[in-house]
């Protein structure tokens, strides 16, 4: 489940790459691996905390809503530090500047993306899973 934000951050990486008419470079790719990072993190963030708190046999829908709760401050700090530190060479110009400007525009619109909708998606896809998983091992709900 945590691997399923990747392909969310990578919409909004692609997506900023293509509004900024900015090619795939070298100095790109690493922003990639910068982002996978980053989103992987906040999705550990998320999943791990509904474990434990269905661990504690809590209902599914209130450990999904309440982890959503207790993550998302983490989850933007981390998200708006990065952001924040790469806006200078998003905003950057020149030949020096539009260097690194492929790796932040991948960072900042990736994140951006990534967060959002692994606050959003990531809930319903853990539901989705668990309950298929529950149902095909044909094992008792814990909620």
């Amino acid at each position: 489940m945590v691997m399923a934000t990747i392909p969310f951050s990578l919409i909004g990486a692609f997506g900023l790459l293509w509004l900024a008419d900015s090619p795939i470079s070298m100095v790109s790719m690493l922003g990639f691996l910068m982002l996978v990072g980053t989103v992987v993190n906040n999705g550990i963030l998320y999943v791990d905390t509904v474990n434990q708190m269905l661990a504690e046999n809590r209902p599914l829908d209130e450990a999904l809503v309440e982890a959503g709760a207790i993550r998302t401050r983490p989850m933007l700090m981390t998200t708006l530090t990065t952001i924040i530190a790469m806006m200078p060479n998003v905003l950057a110009y020149g030949k020096s500047g539009v260097t690194m400007q492929g790796m932040a525009l991948v960072d900042v619109g990736g994140l951006l993306m990534g967060t959002v909708l692994t606050l959003l998606l990531l809930p319903t896809f853990y539901r989705a899973v668990y309950l298929f998983g529950r149902k095909r091992l044909d094992q008792p709900m814990l909620d």
